[in-house]
């Protein structure tokens, strides 16, 4: 049973309850600037993970041919639409919502590296506690954001424990072909794009974060030819 992957879901969902219900609370200024704080501390993660790729060349070319895959399909703008939509069938508000700083939620929610090595951790070993550690910060993350987002940011659950739910199903089915290697290649290519989120996040630099997801297909796939190839 995909005990972590419900809990994180669970976590991100009372985060953005309860965000929302502070947001009237929380000063107008902290709100503002607790992003930005919250951007330069993805960054940090971002880098630590980067660290400790195996491979740096596969996990570069992972994201390249992802980002340009997910250029060519729209992947962004298609993202927008359908969590606008979403988020609108459910009557949570956005037509006011900062659809760029919303899909950076998503992205980090849905589509983080560390998430993925999580949830894929505890489908090959059956241990979720990696993986209730990142529910813990990601309650937290969902406080934050829904201070500025408000109940729309309770939409994310539902395509998160879809994603995390598939990633979980792809951990059991390829346990045998994975590898250490593999495993800290896909971190760091998760490292980087927490980076990128981190940039967009604390206005640095806006970066088609969604453009960028394919990565996290290609990277094990790359890491495993790389390894082939060179050793």
């Amino acid at each position: 049973m995909p005990f972590g992957v419900l809990v994180n879901c669970g976590c991100v969902l009372c985060g953005g309850l309860l965000g929302t219900a502070l947001k009237q609370v929380i000063p107008q200024k902290l709100n503002h600037y607790l992003p930005m704080a919250f951007g330069c501390c993805s960054i940090a993660i971002g880098i630590n993970s980067i660290i400790k790729a195996n491979a740096m060349t596969a996990v570069v070319l992972a994201i390249l041919t992802g980002f340009t895959l997910g250029q060519l399909m729209g992947l962004e703008e298609k993202s927008a639409r359908f969590f606008g939509w979403l988020v609108r069938a459910l009557h949570l508000g956005g037509k006011d919502i900062d659809m760029e700083f919303y899909i950076t939620a998503v992205a980090l929610f849905c589509c983080s590296g560390f998430g993925w090595y999580s949830t894929l951790t505890e489908g090959i070993t059956g241990d979720p506690s990696l993986l209730l550690s990142k529910s813990v910060l990601d309650f937290f993350t969902a406080v934050v954001f829904a201070a500025s987002l408000g109940l729309s940011i309770c939409a994310i659950p539902l395509p998160q424990v879809v994603i995390l739910l598939g990633v979980f199903g792809a951990g059991r089915v390829l346990a045998p072909l994975l590898t250490p290697a593999m495993f800290a290649d896909l971190s760091a290519c998760g490292g980087i794009l927490t980076m990128a989120a981190g940039l967009r996040v604390s206005k640095i630099k806006v970066i088609p974060l969604v453009d960028m997801m394919p990565a996290l297909i290609l990277v094990m796939p790359c890491s495993a030819l790389w390894t082939a190839v060179m050793g």
